[in-house]
């Protein structure tokens, strides 16, 4: 079975308003959609906003044992397009380049970032049929479980502790929200209903030396113009939510910020499956993982893990089927709260997949990964040929070394890495190697 992947990262069915998406979120657009080329196969085709750099997917394809030459990776053709969104999707010269791949010989499944109903309306027009995208996705189902909304919802169903908040349709609701939830920590964070991450996020506080964690966007809170700025960064009206409903909760300072991967098959193959565990490292936005989570009791990890596979239960009850990313704080006095899900791939998806391939599937019982995605760099061939010139480059012989994971050096001028290291120390110890040598490494030539 061939496979077609549409790279759909940020779509209009993913956040509230993509016509309200700043330079941030889709910048870092390309970057999500190239992490997808490692769940490449042979013969398997993807439909990606900009192109990739040849070498990276070729270095891509030796590791993960595809060959680059029997892959189609399909762009739009216009360097200005970040998203593919359905206006991208059904141009007739993309249409019509996909007719003509899914006529070749072999049969052909698609599949999505998200498996929303855009890549079921994609489906349809490439002849693929009724049923390529399953019912309850081509519903919305997927699109459903990305709403931090209907996730409180669901949370509050299975009695899984989420921090005290509300979600809010109108100015009314955000101003009693506003004055109730202050009073705990003194700062609420406020998020767009439907976006990823942390964009939407808007950190609100009384305290300005309350530390940032989670967002990019801060607003001070200490009287009526502060409130009017906050209403105002929402949009909501008196009576509606013209730029979608928002989601208020107070924010607790000092948490660390867990990510767990989720499998959630058809009910004969099994209960939900914990694939991954991972501590996001917020700078002060997500900007990659420490896979597995490091030093957490065990009490603490067994609670997440149980909840988890509670609310990918909950989501598999009502029709889900797929990996499911769940998003967790941890308090430095052992206290947890859930905050989302997401139906969808995950910013760890690759990493435990390539991690699994290159170590074997219990490969966290014996190595660690760290990931960031802003390694400066002029070029993929460039960064590619310093690891290797200074024997940085991932051995599979030790088991150790970098892989460059996302190529973003078209609009960012920046690579994402992962490092692999039998032990934490081991991983820090390779990963300030790895960015001391960068700025050479990023001008093609190393000293």
């Amino acid at each position: 079975m061939r496979r077609l992947w549409v790279a759909n990262c940020n779509s209009e069915y993913m956040v509230d308003r993509l016509d309200l998406l700043d330079s941030r979120e889709l910048e870092v657009t390309p970057v999500v959609a190239a992490r997808m080329v490692w769940l490449l196969r042979d013969g398997d085709a993807m439909v990606m906003a900009q192109p990739l750099d040849p070498a990276f997917v070729a270095r891509v394809g030796a590791l993960m044992g595809f060959d680059a030459q029997k892959i189609d990776l399909i762009t739009p053709g216009d360097a200005g397009v970040q998203v593919l969104d359905q206006e991208v999707l059904h141009r007739p010269a993309l249409v019509g380049r996909l007719k003509e791949l899914v006529a070749e010989p072999g049969e052909w499944e698609i599949r999505g970032y998200l498996s929303d109903r855009g890549v079921d309306a994609l489906a349809r027009a490439l002849g693929l049929g009724q049923g390529a995208v399953s019912g309850f996705d081509a519903a919305g189902g997927a699109e459903l479980f990305n709403s931090k909304a209907v996730f409180r919802a669901l949370a509050a169903a299975l009695g899984v502790p989420v921090p005290d908040g509300a979600v809010c349709s109108t100015r009314g609701d955000l101003g009693r929200a506003l004055e109730r939830l202050t009073t705990s920590t003194g700062a609420v964070i406020v998020k767009a209903d439907r976006c990823g991450g942390g964009a939407g996020n808007l950190l609100c506080r009384v305290d300005p030396g309350i530390p940032m964690s989670g967002t990019l966007a801060v607003q001070p809170l200490t009287g009526a113009q502060d409130r009017a700025a906050i209403l105002a960064h929402t949009g909501l009206a008196a009576t509606h939510a013209p730029q979608g409903q928002v989601v208020v909760e107070v924010y607790h300072p000092g948490c660390r910020s867990v990510c767990l991967e989720v499998d959630c098959p058809d009910p004969g193959d099994g209960p939900p499956r914990l694939l991954s565990f991972g501590e996001m490292l917020m700078e002060p936005a997500i900007n990659g993982f420490v896979m597995p989570a490091q030093d957490l009791p065990a009490g603490v990890r067994q609670e997440v893990s149980d909840q988890a596979l509670r609310l990918a239960a909950g989501m598999r009850d009502f029709g889900y089927r797929g990996l499911v990313n769940i998003d967790a704080i941890v308090s430095p006095h052992s206290q947890v709260w859930f905050n989302e899900v997401n139906a969808r791939l995950g910013g760890g998806t690759h990493l435990h997949h390539l991690a699994a391939h290159l170590l074997g599937p219990d490969w966290d019982h014996h190595h660690v990964l760290i990931s960031r995605d802003d390694l400066p760099a002029a070029g993929i061939p460039q960064l590619l040929s310093a690891l290797d010139d200074h024997h940085l480059a991932f051995d599979p012989a030790t088991g150790t070394g970098v892989v460059i994971t996302g190529d973003d050096t078209l609009n960012r001028g920046t690579a994402e890495y992962a490092v692999l290291a039998p032990d934490l120390q081991a991983a820090r110890h390779l990963e300030t190697r790895l960015r001391s040598l960068t700025p050479a490494a990023a001008a093609g030539s190393m000293p």
